[in-house]
């Protein structure tokens, strides 16, 4: 059976975590930075370059306004016009789509529940966490005191809505645009696996 899993995350909640530990449990490929080198390739760009500029969102609202519902269908045309993020996701969400395509995989960010919401084995999932279990993961993953990973959350947590809010039609961590919310805070990244796992099977 197909099984097609985006997952939007907090940062320093462990999504991409769960989400790599899932695709090895489901025997199934695993995409985050693969995405952004196979976009490099496919746009004879530097992957350095195409990291920095990842999931974040252009300062300008004007093609989203052109277009009305985000960049999805701007024509290829345009986009010798555009500002680099706004082509980056463009050919991104090409990416996205001819790699589900292929068949099941688990994708980390980049808008993926949204550019992959024609697919019927489509499993929106969002993984959330509390401030305080957020800021112990940081600072021990980044070697940061407690003030600093909090300011490093917040930064981060704030390109990603912006990037997700400006690129879709939707909110980012809003309830509706999910098919499952987890909070790793009371269960933790294992806990998180387990439950996506049966809602797969159960569904």
């Amino acid at each position: 059976m197909k099984a097609i899993i985006t997952i939007g995350r907090h940062f320093g909640s462990g999504g991409k975590e769960v989400g790599k530990k899932l695709s090895e449990q489901l025997d199934i490929p695993f995409y985050d930075e693969e995405i952004v080198n196979i976009t490099a390739k496919a746009a004879d760009m530097d992957p350095d370059v195409i990291k920095q500029i990842d999931e974040k969102a252009t300062k300008s609202l004007l093609y989203s306004l052109i277009t009305g519902d985000g960049l999805r269908s701007v024509s290829d045309a345009m986009q010798y016009e555009m500002p680099i993020n706004d082509k980056l996701f463009i050919k991104q969400s090409k990416v996205i789509k001819e790699l589900a395509e292929k068949g099941s995989g688990v994708f980390v960010g980049r808008c993926a529940d949204y550019v992959l919401e024609e697919e019927k084995d489509l499993l929106r999932v969002f993984i959330y966490a509390d401030m305080d279990w957020k800021i112990k993961r940081v600072s021990r993953i980044y070697n940061l005191e407690p003030n600093k990973a909090k300011e490093k959350i917040v930064r981060e947590e704030k390109t990603r809505k912006t990037y997700y809010n400006y690129y879709t039609d939707k909110t980012w961590g809003a309830l509706a645009s999910y098919d499952l919310a987890i909070n790793t805070s009371r269960i933790g990244v294992d806990g998180a696996v387990g439950i996506i796992k049966n809602y797969i099977e159960k569904r």
